[in-house]
């Protein structure tokens, strides 16, 4: 339902399963080697670029904080006890905003990994989009995802803006070509939806965009840098810094209109609903198909307050959703499959990607609420 390919370079006709004879040497571990793959070479990313953090030790803004620059907005739940509870949480931060970054980005890592060892493939397939000079194109677009991730991982608030452009930059044109041309021409429902989840991607874009914006050239030397290049970098922040906020509230929107999107649908198709979870062997069919979208409603309205305090529980919401509905219905899938459904494979990352906005969320907000 929720889970479908996002950043895909492939047309629409390229994602049937494809059945391979299993080899003799197969092994239970074969079909997980892509994903301990992506994970090898986003954490080896990670701790490469975090380098520059710590090489730069006078770089405006905490490197470490993706919305710490938003303004803070008193807790309407502000007691003792709330504060409390929420401080026994607080040392954790940090590394739930950090595993929100590793799975928001781990579906560009894997993506880029496998179009690298396809190269051919790919081009042949931007070939199909009706781009001119295919091969440029393609090479293009894999460097704009590698330096976006790598900008990305870095915690500096000016290289993470960076990267939040280049991948806004990426999801947009694949979005386009790979999913809103087919979906114009064919009205299939497939591509609407993958259309939404690329939508919420460029809203976390967005988001870093519109919180970190603020952070960057507060001492007057962005990324540490000192003289004319420094003085510019920090004039041109300048100007867009009082304008954060339209970048940040339209990151919000954008990223839980896929939500808003399931939650509505699945409520609308209530007894469809219930077969589907039935045919999956979901227990409690019925209730599960009433608290699912409830689950996405309720969340999705708490996010778009942009109270902090608000924001975390939304965020929460849609984390528990996307846990339950991807084991449920992509992962047990996938394991069925023997790791062979392209598909499921590609559900299962989209639902981890969103699930690491929602965990940057909480490990973003949870330093703001008792403040």
């Amino acid at each position: 339902m929720l889970g479908a390919p996002l950043l895909d370079l492939e047309s629409h006709e390229s994602h049937e399963v494809e059945t391979v004879t299993q080899p003799s040497g197969h092994t239970p571990w074969t079909r997980w080697t892509p994903w301990m793959e992506a994970v090898g070479a986003t954490c080896m990313l990670m701790g490469v670029a975090q380098l520059v953090a710590l090489a730069q030790s006078s770089t405006g803004g905490d490197p470490g904080a993706l919305m710490l620059a938003a303004e803070s907005k008193k807790s309407l739940l502000d007691s003792e006890g709330v504060c409390s509870y929420y401080h026994l949480f607080l040392p954790a931060a940090r590394w739930i905003f950090d595993i929100g970054v590793l799975l928001f980005l781990l579906v560009f890592i894997l993506r880029s990994v496998n179009k690298i060892k396809d190269f051919k493939g790919t081009v042949e397939t931007v070939r199909g989009f009706g781009l001119p000079c295919p091969m440029f194109v393609t090479i293009g677009a894999m460097l704009d995802a590698i330096v976006g991730c790598v900008c990305y991982l870095t915690g500096v608030p000016v290289l993470m803006e960076w990267g939040a452009e280049f991948l806004f930059l990426f999801v947009m044109l694949v979005s386009y070509f790979g999913h809103f041309k087919p979906w114009r021409e064919t009205k299939e429902e497939f591509h609407l939806e993958m259309l939404l989840k690329n939508v919420a991607i460029m809203g976390q874009c967005l988001l870093t965009i519109g919180f970190e914006v603020p952070e960057i050239g507060k001492d007057g030397v962005p990324l540490g840098l000192n003289g004319s290049v420094g003085e510019s970098l920090g004039k041109i922040y300048s100007v867009f810094r009082p304008y954060s906020c339209i970048f940040k509230y339209s990151g919000i929107v954008l990223f839980v209109l896929v939500f808003l999107y399931g939650g509505l649908k699945h409520l609308l198709n209530f007894k469809e609903t219930v077969q589907i979870n039935k045919t999956l062997g979901i227990p409690w069919p019925r209730l599960s198909a009433l608290v699912g979208p409830l689950l996405l409603l309720a969340g999705s309205g708490m996010y778009l307050t942009g109270i902090p305090v608000f924001m975390m529980n939304g965020a929460e919401c849609l984390l528990l959703f996307l846990l339950m509905s991807t084991y449920m219905m992509h992962v047990k899938l996938l394991r069925q499959s023997g790791g062979k459904d392209y598909k499921q494979s590609l559900h299962t990352l989209k639902n981890a990607s969103l699930a690491g906005g929602c965990l940057m969320t909480i490990g973003v907000m949870l330093p703001q609420i008792c403040q």
